[in-house]
Order: structure tokens, then C-alpha cells, then sequence
């Protein structure tokens, strides 16, 4: 997988008015809403920068007691072993132009206020998913790193019974997917056996999602990096340490500057206001203990669905790389997971499909 380019220097942004305070929320509300590990993980509030949250370390076994009155009975053992998180810093800051806010009619929040939750949402997706990006305290490699892999199917259906039963035969039940947003164009359409749509929705607190085989799935833009391309797992094990929800300050006087020390902006010279906004987010995986697996569970797989995916714009497609690895993890070290090639695969091909077919 590779890096995405550098972003480019600080450039003043073309907006009017100013942030109402009462308003700050909805960049929570909306990052949360427009990010598939935010929506599908388990936030864990964070008193303090590091967290440790106690997790099964061993799976207890019952026994009958075989005498009819007074026998003693099986003895077990439970033990609990420590998951660290640590809050990591995430933010965004913006120049307005006083210039701007005196003579437009643009309305400030209603153009920033998604565009700074749409960047928030990608940036915690690309490191909690992928570790694009992501600081060190971060899984290495992302979900991703730690993910098993699933053996490209016949179709996109068959390649996602694929992933998820790399899950469920490991005692898991699957409870989240999340996928590339042009995913969505490959399952529209497709119905199973009986003539039901395989893409379905459900009602949530937020109004309705889309589900695949009944389980619910986020589209958003994972593809960045052409890889993988659709997470499935048990997705109570990914644990996202909330420290700090995003906040802002807006600021007169501020000075902006690069890496290097030089000055991009200076607020009271350049008469310009600067908008920062930031939070505290941290990420820890957990491999929980099944009866299937009582050593530590892998609890997500990954696969990429770009089975007649149509031409991009400006010519090329994308197609399926052929003999995918089929139960071996994905890369664990540093950076993003890289796709591997050749090996042939059991995992998602030993279970029965789910009866998939694709629509004339």
C-alpha cells in the first residue's frame, strides 16, 4: 500500500461569518456519522491520555459432576490480562480571510462544518483501518495489519461469504462491514436464490443503513490507498479511546507555520482569522478468547471487491489480482498492509456459500 502524497502548504480558504459555539457539536455528530470505524467500534471514554481496559485472558470450561449427590465439582480458571489505549492528537486548522467575512454571503458553517468532519472522518478511517498516517501508539499496519485474508471468490458475493466466514469460524459472530463507497455500485442489484436483494437496510438511531446479509455495513472512501477494500469482523473488538471529542478555537493573532519554522500566516498581519480544530482519539484491537480459539481469536478479515469494477475516469480499471492469500494474517509491521500474492487459501472457502448470485 502506499503513502498518500504530502499535503500541500497552508493556503487561506475562501469562507464568511464565524463558527457559532452552540455549532461545535455537530462536527462530532457528523465525523462520527461519516466515519465507518467511529460508527462500527466501541468508543471507550478516556479520563486520562492512557487507558488500560481489562480483557479476558483465558476462556473457562464447565463440566458435568458425574456423582449423583455431593461430588466435588470441575474446577476452571478465569483471568483477565490489560488492553493499553493512548490518546493521540487529531487536527485540522484553516485561514479566513477578514476580507471575506466583511463581504460575502457565504455562510461559513453550513460549507466548513461538513468539510472539517469529512476530514476528520478519513483521517481517523485511513490510521484505524489501514495505519496511513496513524501515530505510533496506533495498531501497526491498522485493522488491517492484523487482519486474516480472504480468497478472492467467483463474484463480489461469493468473495464476501469468503471474509466473513474467516470470522465465524473462529467463533465470532460477524457485526460490522464497512467498504469502499464504489463497493456499493458492484451489489446494487444483486439478489440471492429466493430473489432477495443482497443490499438491504436497516433502521438505526441515525436512520437507516445499508446491510449485507442482514449485517450492517458503512460505505465510505476506503479505497485510498487501491488495496483492500471491504472490513468485516466482530467489530466490538476494535476499541476507540475518545479522550477529547473535537473541539475549536478561532483565533486574531495566531501565526501558522511549516515543519521547517517558516511562516505561512501571520493572523494579525495578513488580517485573516485562523480556525483550529481538534480532539484526542486513541485505537487498541482486541483478540478476544473463544472456544474455537481459546488462545486469542483474529476478529476481522479483509478482501478486496473489484470483480468488473467500470473504467475511471481518464482510462485504467481495476481488477482482481488472482490467488489471494486465504487464512494468513496481512502484513504487521509498520505502515499500511500490503496485498499478497499467490498461495492458495482455505478459511473462506470451507464454509458453504451464503447463496449469492448476481442479477441479469
Amino acid at each position: 500500500m502506499t503513502t498518500p502524497p504530502p499535503e500541500p502548504p497552508f493556503a487561506p480558504s475562501d469562507f464568511t461569518n464565524v463558527l457559532p459555539v452552540q455549532y461545535s457539536t455537530q462536527i462530532i455528530q457528523e465525523a462520527t456519522h461519516q466515519s465507518a470505524a467511529l460508527q462500527l467500534g466501541t468508543r471507550v471514554p478516556m479520563g486520562t491520555r492512557m487507558a488500560k481496559m481489562p480483557i479476558p485472558g483465558t476462556f473457562p470450561k464447565a463440566a458435568w459432576a458425574t456423582a449423583a449427590y455431593g461430588s466435588r465439582k470441575p474446577y476452571t480458571t478465569v483471568s483477565l490480562d490489560q488492553m493499553e489505549i493512548v490518546a493521540e492528537e487529531i487536527a485540522a486548522v484553516i485561514a479566513i480571510p477578514d476580507a471575506m467575512v466583511d463581504d460575502s454571503d457565504i455562510n461559513l458553517w453550513a460549507y466548513c462544518r461538513p468539510r472539517l468532519a469529512e476530514a476528520f472522518a478519513v483521517a481517523i478511517d485511513q490510521a484505524i483501518f489501514f495505519g496511513i498516517g496513524a501515530p505510533a501508539t496506533f495498531p501497526a499496519g491498522g485493522l488491517a495489519g492484523s487482519a486474516q485474508v480472504a480468497t478472492d471468490g467467483r463474484d463480489v458475493v461469493d468473495t464476501i461469504n469468503n471474509a466473513m466466514s474467516l470470522v465465524e469460524v473462529q467463533g465470532l459472530n460477524v457485526t460490522g462491514q464497512a467498504a469502499d463507497i464504489g463497493v456499493r455500485g458492484l451489489l446494487r442489484g444483486v439478489r440471492d436464490d429466493n430473489g432477495a436483494l443482497l443490499l438491504g437496510t436497516t433502521q438505526a438511531e441515525t436512520g437507516p443503513i445499508s446491510t449485507i446479509y442482514g449485517v450492517p455495513a458503512q460505505f465510505v472512501p476506503l479505497d485510498v490507498n487501491g488495496d483492500w477494500n471491504y472490513v468485516t469482523g466482530a467489530f466490538q473488538n476494535l476499541l476507540i479511546g475518545v479522550r477529547q471529542d473535537i473541539r475549536y478555537e478561532m483565533s486574531r493573532d495566531a501565526v501558522l507555520v511549516d515543519d521547517a519554522g517558516t511562516v505561512i500566516i501571520n493572523a494579525f498581519q495578513d488580517n485573516v482569522t485562523i480556525l483550529k480544530a481538534w480532539g484526542r482519539f486513541g485505537c487498541a484491537i482486541v483478540r478476544p478468547v473463544t472456544v474455537r480459539v481459546p488462545d486469542g481469536a483474529i476478529p476481522f478479515a479483509v478482501a478486496t471487491l473489484d470483480h468488473a469494477i467500470p473504467a475511471l475516469p481518464g482510462g485504467g480499471t481495476t481488477t482482481p489480482e488472482p490467488g489471494s492469500a486465504g487464512v494468513s494474517p496481512a502484513s504487521s509491521g509498520g505502515g499500511a498492509a500490503p496485498r499478497p500474492s499467490g498461495g492458495a487459501g482455505a478459511g473462506g472457502n470451507s464454509s458453504a456459500p451464503r447463496g449469492g448470485r448476481s442479477s441479469s
